[in-house]
Order: C-alpha cells, then structure tokens, then sequence
C-alpha cells in the first residue's frame, strides 16, 4: 500500500496554533502497537550532516516487521544489507548472505530495543507537544495522524582526540497514525559539537508501504538456527576477502566528498583507471608508500589515471594536521564523514584496490608496495604506463 503522506507535514505543521502538552500520548500510542498481531512498513530513510564544509546524505530503505516485544529490521543500503533482529531478549546484528551474528545482551534495567523509526532513547518524551491532526494519507482509510513536537535530549560524551562532544540543540518532528500507533514520518535533527568542530545531523524516516493485522512468519523474528556463528564485532573487509569476492567483477559504486566538498564518484570515473589507497595517519606502511603514490599521481594523473584516498576513522582535525607535513596531491575522503560500501569498509592499513577503465576491480592487495609495484597493478587494470 503506497502512502501520500507528504514531506512537507513535518517541515511546515510547526506553524499551527496550538500546542498542547502530550508526555502520556506516545506510551498510549504505543500501547495501540503492542496489540496488534504483527506490523509491515517499508521507509524511505535520508540522512545526512551538514558542517561548514558541506552537507553529506545517504540513502537506504528499511523494512520493519513488529509482532508485540519482537521485531526485525533490514537495512539496504550502497553501505551493505544489515539485519537487526529482537527476539524479545537479545538483540542481533548480522549481514544478509553472510555467517556471522553479533549478540547484544541487555542490561536488567535496560528499556528494550526498538527499530530504528520507533527508538525514542534521546528524545525528551515528557516534553512531547500536540501540533495536530490531519489525515494520514492512506488509500482506502480514513485513519488520522497525530503530529507530534518533541525535543531532542542535550547530552556531553568522550570523543577522539581527548575531546568531548556535545548535543548542544535538537528537535522531532513525527507523524503517528492515531488508531495503530504506527510511526508514518520522522524527522530528527540535532546538532553535535565537539572542541574544533560542529554539525547537523539529520534523520527522516518516510512511510512508502505499510501493513498491520497479520502475525509475521515466527522465523523472521528469530536469529537462524543453522550456518551462522557468533563474534564480538562483525568482520571488516580485507584484501583475501574482496579478491574471493569481487576481483573481475563491476567494483561496487562508490559516491562520497573529498575533504574540499568536491563529490567523487567511480561512476564519473569511467574511462580513467583508479587506484583507491585505503590508510591511517597512524601506519607507517601508508607513510612509506605516500611519496610513491603522489609520483604515480603527479607522472600519470593528467593522462589516465585517478587515484583516491581514504583517511579510515580519524577526526578532519587529525588528518589536517597530518597532511601539512605529509601532503597528497591527490583526493582525500574522510570516511569520518562519509559512509562507505560495506566492501571498501577496510580493516588493514594500507589496502589499495585498482578499477579498471570498463569499472572492473583487477587489484585488491595489502601492504606498502612502493612505486614499481602499484605500477604493474595500473598495467594490469591495462593502463599505459609508458
């Protein structure tokens, strides 16, 4: 079932007249849910941060199915397909097609988990205010959505660097259908500041398909009983893994910002061969290969050749300060400020992988490799070189 719910109802309602207090009105709304014998939606989910240096958005779609404490959640996005599941106990994270779970145990007093539209963990609830109804929207129901005001809770944590971070201001604005008490839109910003830098964090939940009566299949809200084994933390990518995997395949598409705020994407990069150099700040191995990296750059990157960095996990100010003495004359993307595939997620430093000019993956390999190496991997990807 389709949903006109629009857009613009979370950005405009603020504009109505009254508000009135409704601390209670999200526990009776989901006390509406909780009796129903199962819940399908399907999200449109955008996200994004805007800084000083621009605005990064990812897209995914979410699939939410809810029987009373259980539920399952799927994730799809160009960053992977992840599950969570609870089973009304622990809650589990694991990848579609693959062996591995994660368990997370809670606390006792720990509220349960909710999927991602439904987690109320940061919002002041007792502050929640009634903008007002209007109806929802759905074809062939006259069912009324409640518009909701809700503030953000403030909170100050330790962050990289010996920094704190700060939620220093943050609004919701949702959409709940009065008689399930179905989430129907989310819209959650907040703004987070840290010592050296601040930004806008941005969550919307759409309703784009939806479905309640019918008790989901039991399986679904249970982790499989066969071919999966548990660890601590799901296992990142390496270069054994993406040769088993990818190598002679389309490499998987990859859109994200340099540190300018110029977009870079392997999709414009058609034609050219690209050479993608995964490091830390931290890996000598990565320091000993940079001058080789910038010589191929500087020899062949006017002709054919692309190549593309990618500072893992650190903080811009730890990156900037590491490029003043240790410049690149090519792109740097901060994966602290983009979400990347679940492929090019890289847990060895350095990792470089090489896509050929047709966008074939021919290279993925670990380790400093110096100039006449990463020469021949460019050769191979059938870049000339002479």
């Amino acid at each position: 079932m389709r949903l006109s719910f629009s857009l613009a109802l979370m950005l405009v309602a603020s504009n109505a007249a009254a508000q009135a207090p409704s601390g209670n009105l999200w526990n009776d709304l989901k006390a509406k849910r909780e009796m129903l014998a199962g819940l399908h939606q399907e999200f449109d989910v955008t996200q994004s941060y805007t800084s000083s240096h621009g605005t990064q958005e990812s897209r995914r779609k979410l699939v939410v199915d809810i029987s009373q404490d259980k539920w399952r959640e799927r994730s799809v996005s160009g960053s992977g397909d992840r599950i969570r599941i609870f089973d009304g106990q622990d809650l589990f994270l694991l990848e579609e097609g693959e062996d591995e779970y994660v368990r997370t145990k809670r606390k006792g007093k720990d509220e349960d988990p909710q999927p991602g539209p439904y987690n109320s963990t940061d919002l002041d609830l007792a502050k929640a205010k009634e903008l007002e109804r209007r109806p929802c929207g759905f074809p062939g129901t006259d069912h009324t959505c409640i518009i909701l005001d809700v503030p953000v809770k403030k909170w100050i944590r330790p962050g990289s660097s010996d920094q704190m971070t700060r939620l220093t201001d943050g609004d919701a604005r949702l959409a709940l259908d009065s008689e399930t008490g179905m989430v129907v839109m989310s819209n959650v910003q907040a703004v987070i500041e840290s010592d050296r830098s601040s930004y806008r964090r941005t969550m919307i939940y759409s309703l784009t398909k939806m479905g309640y009566g019918a008790a989901p299949d039991a399986a679904l809200l249970r982790l499989p009983e066969a071919g999966l084994h548990e660890v601590k933390e799901l296992s990142r990518w390496n270069a054994a893994r993406i040769k088993k995997q990818l190598l002679g395949k389309p490499a998987p598409e990859l859109e994200v910002t340099d540190m300018q705020g110029n977009r870079v994407s392997l999709a414009s990069l058609k034609g050219k061969t690209v050479l993608l150099d995964f490091w830390t700040t931290w890996c000598p191995p990565c320091i000993a290969d940079a001058p080789a990296l910038d010589k191929l750059y500087s020899k062949y990157g006017g002709k054919n050749l692309m190549i593309v960095g990618f500072s893992m996990n650190e903080d811009r100010a730890v990156v900037e300060k590491f490029l003043k003495t240790h410049p690149h004359i090519f792109p740097v993307i901060l994966t602290s400020e983009n979400e990347l595939p679940r492929p090019y997620q890289i847990g060895i430093f350095p990792t470089y992988m090489v896509v050929s000019p047709d966008g074939m993956l021919t290279t993925a390999v670990e380790g400093d490799q110096g100039f006449g190496d990463l020469r021949k991997f460019l050769q191979k990807a059938g870049m000339d070189t002479e």
